[in-house]
């Protein structure tokens, strides 16, 4: 089942993940980090198009980038495309860097960008 701070949409035949923020504007990184490291491989299985925007998101702990890593691999097997964009967070720009995920996934500033690239 879908994290309820999940919202998802098709555009031109690419799949688009981002987060839902409270009232506030708070993101909800409890149901992130569980819907990456629970929800995330079955809810996009057979996706073969997808953008990730990760804005809001603060970190991301192992329990949520193994998966990622997988999706990335499984997409590459069968000719796909995985983006990411918005990873604004210092925290998250350090862990990509520090994991080399920033040279492993295409990042992207914008949403548009990332969906431009495909």
């Amino acid at each position: 089942m879908a994290s309820k701070a999940l919202m998802e949409q098709d555009v031109n035949g690419v799949r688009v993940l981002s987060f839902k923020h409270d009232d506030k504007g708070t993101l909800m990184l409890d149901q992130v980090r569980g819907f990456f490291a629970n929800d995330f491989l079955d809810h996009v299985s057979g996706v073969t198009r997808l953008v990730i925007d990760l804005g809001g998101v603060a970190s991301l702990d192992s329990s949520c980038l193994g998966p990622l890593v997988q999706k990335m691999r499984e997409i590459k097997e069968k000719g796909g495309r995985l983006a990411l964009s918005c990873v604004d967070s210092p925290a998250l720009q350090e862990i990509f860097a520090l994991t080399r995920f920033d040279k492993v996934f295409p990042i992207y500033a914008t949403r548009a960008e990332a969906l431009a690239s495909f």
